[in-house]
């Protein structure tokens, strides 16, 4: 019995698209709603209603839900932007060791200055 699809995956694996996209949107819940929970901890919305002055008298229900989905696009954005800038990092593998330039050589400090002869460097 043959269980891969037409394109030679698994029924119901993610790609790594797929896979990265729901880690950034899990990780900017959590942070969404940790963020809800300190900011109205510190801010009553009632008083924010009343603060503002608007044509319209926003509840405190929605209120909350424009602080988590304001928090939670920030958050999203941050965790997209992190995850683009890992996958897509230097050609050459820089976190393998691999495409670095070769440090720097290093000589002895006497060897420009003839007054650090006698002194002990070591």
């Amino acid at each position: 019995m043959d269980t891969e699809g037409r394109d030679g995956r698994l029924p119901g694996r993610w790609n790594r698209r797929q896979r990265d996209l729901g880690v950034a949107a899990w990780m900017a819940f959590l942070v969404a709603c940790a963020g809800t929970f300190v900011l109205f901890a510190l801010i009553d919305p009632n008083q924010v209603s009343d603060d503002w002055v608007l044509g319209w008298q926003p509840g405190v229900r929605l209120v909350y839900g424009m602080a988590f989905f304001f928090l939670f696009g920030v958050a999203l954005a941050a965790a997209l932007l992190t995850g683009y800038m890992i996958r897509t990092g230097p050609g050459k593998g820089h976190a393998r060791g691999r495409g670095r330039r070769k440090p720097p050589q290093t000589r002895h400090p006497a060897e420009d200055n003839p007054d650090l002869e006698n002194e002990d460097w070591y």
